[in-house]
């Protein structure tokens, strides 16, 4: 990611970095299909058929591992990133908001709200614990 100044100090831009996760609900009514859907979606194949398909990086880490993977501009970029990253702690509030304001904003903010209150309301809206390490 590029750098910005600001106060005359260049400032490395940052990303969310995260995990992709495949769980199976204990209280599903089939947990026996659940659980093959969550291996089928996990398994080497899937994950390689998911990536050439759509690009996802693979969360499977012998697909990841692959030359095929590696030559990707998106995912070389991604490992490149990783080191100016943030692990993603953030909850539906914050995408649900952060979506909602980014609409409205690639809309030409059709109803001329003040940005202040836009951004306002956004951030009431995101409800993040306080994580203390």
């Amino acid at each position: 990611m590029p750098t910005y100044t600001v106060n005359d100090e260049q400032v490395q831009m940052a990303s969310f970095t995260g995990y992709r996760i495949i769980g199976v609900n204990a209280y599903t009514e089939s947990p026996t299909w659940a659980m093959r859907l969550a291996e089928y979606l996990a398994n080497e194949e899937t994950q390689l058929l998911r990536f050439e398909t759509v690009g996802q990086c693979p969360a499977n880490l012998s697909v990841a591992n692959s030359d095929k993977v590696k030559a990707s501009p998106a995912v070389s970029a991604t490992a490149e990133q990783a080191p100016y990253s943030y692990i993603q702690h953030v909850a539906d509030p914050f995408w649900d908001a952060s979506s909602e304001f980014g609409t409205i904003i690639a809309n030409g903010n059709p109803d001329a709200i003040n940005l202040q209150d836009l951004l306002d309301k956004m951030v009431g809206k995101i409800i993040l614990p306080v994580k203390t390490n």
